[in-house]
């Protein structure tokens, strides 16, 4: 079986442009070989998801428009390769073949295939040098091939020139190189493999998203060379992490030394280990290395413990929600205490009351879970709606108030007070379509903050229910936070990044771009001068809230980072990762 010729031949049938020749010639390829109607139905099941995203896309777009809205309509990111294929779809369009004709030429086809459709096939093996291969997946992986579809990418692929791969926003992959080096790709990247320079290297392009890589040694042969829209950089018997975004590129450097050049005037800087350096498309702007802060010791690792996190204020528990299940856990020992199983959903928000007697736990589909420590039998209820089904929550620090968003469709913000026996009050109802949510228990009253689609967020008196501030910004804050006075928020969206904002001075700024690696989870210290971030990438990582500084940056070893909880003295720290792996951590300095 010709690979080659498959792949184009089914790639034109998708597109419509099969003469009756190569009609017959797919047919006979189809009936004579499992592994080709193994990849033929892979790659018309993938074309038409790709249709439906595409609609759905398209369908947003058209409704900003009827607003008036263009704040959610920037245009996509695309690698500057991508073929005709790509280009139909780039302004949210659908391609001009008929999908009605590719589906009823698939079952046409199809009909007399069916029996074979539970054979297997391997990787199909490509012309060319081979620079990587793809070692391990999850999530969504994709396989882009001369830039004409894309298909789910499977273990032990093979990479030549001209290949892409493309993780989903769920997704994790790692490959192993000719060379020897390895590199680790997290969520919402994409990396493309290009066609060396010189025989004497391997050369690769990160558009957008996070790779950790570990460079072979200057004895094995030829140098790995990634570069970005920035950024070159050129590696041997090295270990660092680089970001890919439209802005900039960053990189951060664990171990040996490495070239840093920057793309738009040829600067070039020598980086050590231990060090970071930003590059962007402005010459005026400074190429210089600076220290890489890190701060924190592994103390305990919790293994499937869970998925949500909150200490006590006191520092001694750690309360950790699995599931339908609530536990207490010793943070000096790191062994479980007790815990409470309810029939109930999962619980996604925790926080201990002030005198750390009790724990508030709420749930995803409105159960509230109130447990008084010194009783087994823990008050719990279920929260209907007011409107529409629910979306998101937050719960304040002291656990005496949480707000849960609604659907877009009815667009209703309540917000609930929690009294001494576990009895929850709804206190406001305030009209409005969001997307994120976080409240704070100032010495103010609570302070609720949600962002709305369009990029609207509001700050309100959630006793009163007025407004107290209101903003503009470049798309909807998915993931926020608010300091406990209430003086600073932060929040990260596709377009925004992570913000800090200081509602005290007005002052502003982004200190994460995005595009590079995501922020799943959002933290203040209690005294608010430190923003904690759970990185999609598999880092923890800390800024100042009064400029924005990094303050530390911490590997934690896993893939993904989902959660966390910082103690209120800043000394321990908690995150969740991989396979519900809870780990705790104590502060150096």
């Amino acid at each position: 079986m010709n690979s080659e010729k498959l792949f184009s031949l089914i790639a034109g049938m998708l597109d419509g442009k099969l003469s009756p020749e190569e009609w017959n010639e797919l047919a006979e390829m189809l009936r004579t070989s499992a592994a080709a109607r193994k990849l033929y139905w892979e790659m018309v099941d993938q074309d038409a998801q790709l249709q439906d995203l595409v609609r759905e896309s398209a369908g947003r777009d058209l409704a900003s428009l009827a607003i008036g809205d263009s704040s959610e309509l920037p245009p996509p990111r695309v690698p500057a390769n991508q073929g005709e294929r790509s280009s139909a779809t780039r302004h949210g369009g659908v391609p001009r073949r008929g999908l009605w004709g590719s589906v009823v030429a698939a079952a046409a086809i199809g009909l007399c295939l069916v029996g074979a459709l539970w054979l297997t096939r391997g990787p199909t093996p490509p012309r060319g040098e081979q620079i990587a291969t793809l070692h391990s997946l999850s999530g969504d992986v994709w396989f882009m091939k001369n830039s004409r579809a894309s298909v789910k990418a499977a273990s032990g692929q093979p990479f030549v020139a001209g290949e892409a791969l493309r993780v989903g926003s769920e997704g994790a992959a790692q490959l192993v190189f000719a060379n020897g080096a390895s590199m680790s790709l997290s969520a919402d990247s994409f990396l493309r493999f290009l066609a060396a320079e010189d025989a004497a290297g391997m050369r690769v392009h990160l558009d957008c998203g996070a790779a950790d890589i570990e460079a072979a040694s200057p004895a094995r042969a030829k140098p790995l060379v990634i570069t970005t829209d920035q950024a070159r950089l050129t590696a041997q018997g090295t270990r660092f992490r680089l970001y890919a975004s439209d802005r900039d590129s960053r990189v951060e450097l664990e171990e040996g030394n490495a070239q840093f050049e920057r793309q738009c005037d040829g600067r070039r800087l020598e980086l050590a280990a231990g060090q970071f350096a930003i590059a962007n498309a402005e010459p005026a702007k400074p190429l210089v290395a600076e220290t890489l802060p890190t701060a924190w010791r592994l103390r305990q690792t919790l293994y499937r413990a869970g998925t949500r996190l909150a200490f006590s204020h006191d520092g001694s528990a750690l309360a950790i929600a699995h599931a339908n299940r609530v536990g207490l856990w010793d943070v000096a020992t790191g062994e479980p205490q007790r815990q409470v199983k309810r029939d109930a959903g999962g619980f996604h928000n925790l926080a201990f009351v002030p005198a750390d007697d009790a724990v508030l736990a709420v749930g995803e589909g409105g159960e509230v879970l109130y447990w008084p420590l010194k009783v087994d039998s823990p008050v719990s209820s279920k929260l209907e709606p007011p409107f529409g089904q629910w979306r998101r929550c937050d719960v304040s620090a002291d656990g005496r108030w949480f707000a849960r968003t609604s659907d877009l469709d009815s667009g209703h913000l309540p917000i609930w007070r929690v009294d001494d026996s576990g009895g929850v009050v709804l206190v406001q109802l305030l009209p409005m379509k969001m997307s994120g949510v976080a409240i704070a228990a100032t010495p103010q009253g609570p302070r609720v903050m949600a962002s709305n689609w369009n990029g609207t967020t509001i700050v309100w008196n959630g006793e009163t229910g007025n407004a107290i501030a209101r903003y503009r910004l470049r798309s909807q804050l998915h993931v926020m936070a608010m300091s406990a006075d209430g003086r600073y928020w932060a929040g990260y969206g596709n377009a925004t990044g992570l913000l800090i904002h200081d509602m005290v001075t007005g002052a502003q700024g982004t200190v994460w771009p995005s595009e590079s690696a995501g922020v799943n989870r959002l933290r203040f210290s209690l005294d608010g001068r430190e923003l904690l971030a759970a990185m999609a990438d598999g880092l923890v990582r800390g800024w100042a809230t009064e400029g924005g500084e990094a303050t530390f940056v911490l590997p934690t070893g896993d893939t993904r980072i989902s959660d966390l909880a910082v103690s209120d003295d800043g000394r321990c720290l908690a995150t969740v990762g991989d396979k519900c792996t809870v780990k705790l951590w104590q502060r150096e300095d």
